[in-house]
């Protein structure tokens, strides 16, 4: 029969979107909130994060990385919903002098909920990929608001072997370009 000739369908009140991975499947706050209830998160999360005192760029660049190798590939758009859920973004100040301000932003401090974001994200990288995520990255920036520059230890530490594997590595080919000169 011809399309005006069948009968409306009320839209049905029980109907609900089926839950897409890539997407934010969180958006009912009613939902959000069962799932914070439901879900286990650890314990260092109920510690708050001063990101005046960590090194936004080193963090940043951490999150970029550790996304991609979750995913097994490169990802701008999850990369870059991660930084913004975990890293707040500096707000202008109440000064009149216009001055850059710190990554928390002008007189209060943004405050992050690790429960939170951790949710927001497994929407991206499933459950358990978002757990294992969130709960490393917090335990690296409560290290980073202690560590000297910000930087979280087990970052300096990766760091510092990486520079003495490259020391040894460029120490060994010069050592064969010697013997073969002789």
């Amino acid at each position: 029969p011809p399309l005006h000739h069948l009968p409306i369908q009320q839209p049905n009140s029980q109907f609900t979107m089926p839950t897409i991975k890539g997407t934010a499947s969180v958006t009912d706050n009613h939902a959000q909130l069962k799932l914070l209830r439901s879900t286990t998160f650890p314990s260092n999360f109920s510690q708050k994060v001063d990101f005046t005192k960590i090194h936004r760029g080193v963090i940043q660049h951490w999150i970029e990385e550790r996304i991609t190798a979750l995913l097994g590939f490169e990802d701008d758009i999850v990369g870059s919903t991660a930084v913004h859920l975990f890293l707040p973004e500096a707000a202008p100040s109440s000064s009149e002098g216009g001055e850059a301000t710190t990554a928390a932003g002008g007189g209060g401090e943004a405050e992050v909920d690790p429960r939170r974001a951790q949710l927001d994200l497994a929407g991206f990288l499933g459950e358990k990929e978002a757990a294992e995520f969130a709960s490393e990255l917090w335990t690296m920036m409560l290290d980073a608001q202690t560590a000297p520059a910000g930087v979280p230890r087990k970052l300096v530490e990766k760091k510092k072997e990486e520079m003495r594997r490259q020391r040894e590595l460029q120490q060994q080919q010069q050592q064969q370009q010697q013997q073969q000169r002789q």
